[in-house]
């Protein structure tokens, strides 16, 4: 400081007057030093008392004691007020107009740093003004901290690096100006430097930080690093209005974990930069760029408010997307559960979000050639394409998008070149014309499908669709059922819903076993909820039994079966309530046999199982392989768990489940009306899991 100067320039020439055994001490006090900075404001130091020590042999010590230094504003918000500042010159230089000090000794507290001691040399010229600084602060952080320094006409130019500040002690260090959560765990060192140049209207800053090995992990473990390498370099300038900034970051080794998302920077390093402004209230990002290699590139923009935290506006561009690199970075953890967890991809995606008030209000994706596959699954699709595109409603009219792919097959199905056209608003998504879906041999037609609010309360849709002619046989193989022949055909109409009920206006119709099967009223109460419950009729008319029960090995029996059952419920999908009734179609004038092992299956059901086996295992019935019967039938009511139960005749207190025709004759009779239904449900799984049969010697 000139002031300063200028005393001990006066402490000196006084000294040179007397003699040198009679002075040992000169104090100066002062009740202010103001210092001006060439952009304006002013260092102003209070109380200032200054000593020079003369103890003889040629040395000498100059102290001085600042009980309180001020500093500009845009100094004082990161360091706090200065105080107790002391400093000490051994042996100082004092050559009118150069002034120098070889040993520095420095050392004051900050109210939002750890007390700091420092050595230095310094050096002064009083007609130009120039001064300069060079040293080292010991023990920060667990570093020594090295600095230098020079002031002249045209400003400060300042800056330091503080080298392996390990994980343990970074949290000290930031907490005057971070709050690191205690809960996140910390490993690895970092390497700090920055440089500061202040010019007459400008005070441009430049810090980086290198990360070498770290880590982090929170306390929920949903957001981990492992061994992360990385460079991160930002500039500004803070005397300007608005404050400009430019950040760069590169991640060259790695892991990093957060929520789902799993970033791996040694397979895809990364390069990110970005520039904007700030104002102190709003946060302007002009340009922001992020790419990682053979994964991602984003390009985007933004205006944020800062308190509260608001994206007022935003646009990122996802100018590209690669696979299989996308997969594993977002997609597997999300998928780990599903039985997509190790899909293999190929392709490529590219879209757009717009971002206003917190809220997205459009996104634009476009999927290039994407294919992806799973052996284990059986899984495979192949040339999928699409442009989609998605508004909130108020940012305009919807616009049309696509979805296609050339081939399609797993858990079974097959499928072939499908397009579907849609456009999709807020939470709304309607078909734009009739989509073919085809499986196997036919197709599912849909004509109509609309659906609004999709995930509110107040959700509503139509559907309505057309199944050309698809044989059941490899449905059931790929459903895991038992393989059985017949076609699935019909119309889906009118499948509307509303008010937390979906209902099916028209029948769903389907040829197996050579005879047609009917469902129609069919309702479902709550279907995406945890139990859901179903209304519905199935009727069932000239079903051929021996189709049936070669289907499902529950014993040969050949002729003709009708069944109805009406007032289906289910809760949860389980039955609760229902009128079953299977039984011969009146006027059948098929051949109607029945074998050993299915008497014996439908005596055990009916009840009246034991008498039955016993009589085909004994006397001249043994040498029958079947019988012939005149009618067969069952039905059940089934309410409360209790199942109601008759036949197709009285036969004294029971109902005959069997009447035989012809000799030898067999009858088979139920004896038991009232049956608990799980029981039922035991019994037959009994009867179509036992293969072995009636015995017969």
């Amino acid at each position: 400081m000139k002031r300063v100067a200028s005393m001990t320039l006066l402490a000196a020439v006084l000294t040179a007057a007397m003699p040198a055994a009679a002075v040992e001490r000169i104090q100066l006090q002062a009740r202010s030093i103001e210092q001006p900075l060439a952009q304006g404001g002013m260092i102003t130091a209070r109380e200032v008392t200054a000593t020079l020590r003369l103890p003889g042999n040629g040395r000498s010590r100059i102290e001085i004691e600042v009980p309180r230094l001020d500093l500009p504003a845009e100094f004082s918000e990161h360091t706090g007020a200065l105080s107790r500042i002391r400093l000490q010159c051994d042996n100082p230089v004092i050559h009118e107009p150069e002034f120098s000090c070889p040993q520095l000794a420095l050392q004051l507290r900050a109210e939002r740093l750890p007390p700091l001691s420092l050595r230095a040399r310094a050096a002064l010229r009083s007609d130009t003004g120039h001064a300069e600084a060079a040293g080292v602060v010991p023990d920060v952080a667990g570093s020594t901290l090295s600095f230098d320094a020079r002031i002249n006409a045209r400003g400060l130019e300042a800056g330091f690096t503080l080298p392996a500040v390990q994980a343990a002690a970074l949290r000290e260090l930031a907490a005057p100006w971070v709050a690191i959560p205690e809960d996140l765990q910390l490993e690895g060192s970092a390497d700090f430097s920055a440089r500061i140049a202040q010019h007459a209207d400008s005070m441009r800053v430049a810090v980086s930080m290198n990360l070498s090995d770290a880590g982090f992990q929170n306390a929920d473990y949903t957001w981990i690093g492992e061994k992360i390498a990385a460079r991160l370099t930002a500039s500004t300038d803070l005397a300007a209005t608005p404050m400009p900034l430019d950040v760069q970051i590169a991640g060259t080794g790695g892991q990093f974990l957060g929520g789902v998302v799993l970033l791996d920077f040694t397979r895809n390093p990364l390069q990110m930069t970005l520039q904007g402004h700030s104002d102190g209230e709003r946060l302007t990002i002009d340009a922001l760029h992020w790419e990682q290699k053979d994964l991602a590139t984003l390009a985007g923009n933004a205006r944020i408010a800062l308190s509260p935290f608001a994206v007022q506006q935003a646009e990122v561009q996802l100018e590209q997307l690669k696979f299989p690199d996308a997969y594993s970075s977002y997609m597997q953890l999300l998928l780990t559960t599903t039985p997509l967890n190790q899909l293999q991809a190929t392709g490529a995606a590219s879209g757009r979000v717009l971002i206003a008030d917190n809220m997205p209000v459009a996104a634009d994706l476009r999927i290039t050639d994407l294919a992806f596959s799973d052996e284990a699954q059986q899984l495979e699709v192949t040339g999928v394409n699409g442009d989609l595109h998605w508004t909130d409603g108020a940012a305009g009219p919807p616009r049309p998008s696509f979805l296609a792919w050339e081939s399609s097959r797993g858990w079974g199905i097959q499928g072939a070149t499908t397009r579907i056209d849609f456009a999709t608003s807020s939470r709304n998504f309607q078909l734009l014309r009739p989509a073919r879906l085809p499986f196997f041999d036919g197709a599912l037609v849909i004509n109509t499908l609309r659906v609004q609010d999709i995930g509110l309360p107040q959700m509503e849709g139509d559907f309505d669709a057309v199944i050309e002619p698809i044989s059941v046989r490899p449905i059931a193989l790929a459903m895991g059922w038992p393989e059985f022949s017949g076609q699935l055909s019909g119309r889906i109409p009118g499948l509307a819903y509303r008010n937390g009920v979906l209902t099916l206006s028209g029948n769903v119709e389907a040829d197996v076993f050579d005879g047609r099967v009917i469902a129609s009223n069919l309702s479902v109460n709550q279907p995406f909820s945890a139990w859901p419950r179903l209304h519905a009729d199935i009727t069932a008319r000239n079903l051929d039994l021996d189709l049936i029960t070669r289907t499902f090995e529950f014993g040969s029996i050949t002729g003709r079966l009708d069944v109805d059952l009406l007032n289906l419920e289910t809760f949860n999908w389980s039955p609760t309530a229902f009128d079953l009734r299977m039984a011969t179609p009146p006027g059948d004038r098929s051949r109607r046999r029945i074998s050993q092992r299915a008497v014996q299956n439908l005596s055990s059901i009916g009840g009246g199982g034991g008498g039955v086996a016993a009589a085909l295992q004994s006397g001249a019935l043994r040498f029958f392989d079947e019988f012939r019967y005149a009618r067969l039938g069952i039905s059940c009511r089934l309410r409360n768990d209790v199942c109601q139960m008759d036949g197709v005749g009285r036969a004294g207190t029971g109902f005959y489940i069997v009447r035989g025709s012809g000799l030898p004759r067999i009858d088979i009779i139920g004896n038991e009306h009232r049956v608990d239904w799980p029981r039922l449900v035991s019994q037959v799984s009994t009867a179509l899991e036992n293969t072995s049969g009636v015995v017969v010697d």
